[in-house]
């Protein structure tokens, strides 16, 4: 099963996605500083570098980030697909089109994220459901330095992950 982390906050989000193999790590644009992600992703491997832009108004600020950020995919809402596969027009990028509940990955074959919320869903459900990937969103620090990752660690055990 292929893991996505969303917007991506501190480089602690970054090494966990990291640990846990993920496909995909995902920055969204104007959400943090581009320094922060240049300095998240200079020490942080493995998953594809991943701009979320759900913005139009952020067209030129996405563009920048392309330019300067190792991008390997682009994820926006599934609405906005045609106008930013123009506004970005790299053949290398991997798309990945979002709704409420799905995002997919303009792949061949085609891959289907099912967005998860480890406090809403149990481990054993989203066993159940068998998702070819899942999607799972950071959040920010409640206290400086520490963060729970309990939730997270449960569901990755449970699906056989860890």
């Amino acid at each position: 099963m292929k893991i996505k982390f969303n917007h991506i906050q501190d480089l602690s989000d970054a090494r966990y996605a990291a640990a846990a193999m993920s496909e995909w790590i995902g920055f969204r644009v104007g959400e943090i500083p581009l320094a922060s992600v240049q300095e998240i992703i200079g020490w942080c491997a493995g998953p594809k570098v991943t701009l979320e832009i759900y913005n139009k108004d952020l067209k030129e600020t996405a563009i920048s980030w392309c330019d300067i950020l190792p991008v390997e995919a682009i994820e926006c809402k599934a609405e906005d697909l045609a106008f930013w596969q123009e506004a970005l027009p790299n053949p290398s990028y991997e798309w990945i089109a979002a709704d409420t509940q799905y995002a997919t990955v303009h792949s061949q074959p085609p891959i289907t994220i099912t967005l998860v919320d480890p406090k809403l869903t149990s481990p054993q459900t989203i066993k159940e459901l068998q998702p070819e990937a899942i999607s799972l969103n950071c959040e920010k620090e409640t206290v400086v330095g520490m963060k729970n990752y309990d939730l997270w660690n449960d569901l990755l055990e449970t699906l056989d992950i860890w």
